[in-house]
């Protein structure tokens, strides 16, 4: 996934080592999170690249369930019904 990242016009190399470690920090099951803000702020450049990780992930997943746009789907059941109970 960390070498899909430069594929993207806009992603800042610059921005991949944090990104790294976030992933790293999930992998080894801590709070992604926590293990983030340790460092501050996140700045716009570092956020754009952790969307970009999170679009690699979305086409991972559905190509493990073999099911293009599950995760757009299971993305939409949970807002859905996230809205349902706030209504």
């Amino acid at each position: 996934m960390i070498r899909k990242l430069p594929g993207f016009e806009l992603a800042d190399p610059a921005q991949v080592p944090m990104v790294t470690g976030v992933l790293m920090a999930a992998a080894m099951g801590m709070d992604t999170v926590a293990w983030r803000d340790q460092f501050g702020k996140i700045p716009p450049k570092e956020a754009l690249v952790h969307n970009f990780v999170l679009w690699l992930l979305a086409g991972l997943f559905d190509s493990l369930v073999e099911q293009p746009g599950a995760t757009d789907r299971l993305m939409r059941e949970v807002f859905n019904s996230m809205a349902a109970d706030t209504g």
